[in-house]
């Protein structure tokens, strides 16, 4: 578990750092006094007047615990970085050998349930990798548990949603897209969260096209739309201009559907998203006839 025993001292080289006096951070509801204590370690301060004094030197809590961490990545994050490349090679060896460490780290912490949840993101992993392999509803009943008895869901609740989503039924997939919607102003303004909540919002409404369910497609059509950003969020308008036109399509418009699904295809060509574009042309040659 990470210790962090130099937090004064951190905050004095940030304030430092950016030629900021102890008086320019100092108020009515912490003083300069007690923020030099804290630097030196003499004394520590309450969390509500810490909170005060980043906020009076314009440091955001993301920023500073970073550089308490000595800008190293988390435990949560060194794993997440590996399933990307992990995905690409489609390596279900090293998703099941990703498992197996989590697995242990469970049995030695078993207060520690994101392992357990670690475990249960991977098994999508491996079951994504190899179509045959069923999900265990065991897991999908665990998880259901968690995210509906979490009261709000933050980075790791939307990671979870956003990598088992195919293997959740649409009602019970409807009812996470709502609950993610009714949260969303809780994260919105944070622009990781907001981008992490847009891709799971388009993926649960792709799920919806892919499985004929056309009217509940149609609200994730809606929300999104209302939902994205300016012209410069190239790939998720990229994205929602291909389901819209897989949705004109399913929906008898077939010519308009198709104009749009080729033209999605065609940005991701031409901005060299080669991946991305033989995907769409994947999904363009198993639904149009």
């Amino acid at each position: 578990m990470q210790k962090y025993e130099n937090l004064g001292e951190v905050f004095k080289k940030l304030r430092t750092n950016r030629h900021i006096s102890l008086k320019q951070i100092s108020n009515e509801e912490v003083s300069a006094s007690q923020i030099s204590r804290f630097e030196r370690g003499e004394a520590d301060i309450s969390l509500s007047k810490f909170l005060v004094a980043l906020d009076n030197m314009k440091v955001e809590i993301g920023e500073f615990m970073d550089a308490a961490k000595d800008y190293k990545s988390s435990e949560q994050i060194k794993l997440m970085k590996q399933l990307v490349p992990l995905e690409y090679e489609r390596n279900i060896d090293g998703f099941r050998k990703l498992m197996a460490e989590e697995e242990e780290k469970f049995k030695k912490n078993p207060s520690v349930y994101h392992y357990h949840l670690n475990t249960i993101l991977l098994q999508s992993f491996v079951c994504k990798c190899d179509e045959t392999i069923p999900f265990p509803k065991e897991y999908m009943d665990e998880l259901t548990d968690y995210l509906f008895t979490t009261e709000e869901w933050n980075y790791y609740e939307l990671i979870l949603i956003g990598n088992t989503y195919l293997f959740i039924d649409i009602p019970l997939l409807h009812k996470m897209g709502q609950e993610i919607l009714k949260q969303k102003e809780a994260y919105w303004n944070i622009g990781s969260k907001r981008n992490v909540v847009m891709i799971t919002l388009l993926n649960i409404w792709e799920t919806c096209l892919h499985r004929g369910s056309l009217e509940v497609a149609r609200f994730y059509r809606e929300k999104t739309k209302a939902l994205l950003g300016d012209e410069t969020d190239l790939y998720k308008l990229t994205i929602h201009l291909f389901l819209s036109g897989l949705q004109d399509y399913k929906e008898g418009k077939e010519e308009l559907g198709k104009d749009e699904m080729n033209k999605a295809i065609k940005i991701f060509e031409w901005v060299g998203s080669e991946n991305l574009a033989n995907n769409y042309k994947k999904d363009y040659a198993r639904f149009v006839k």
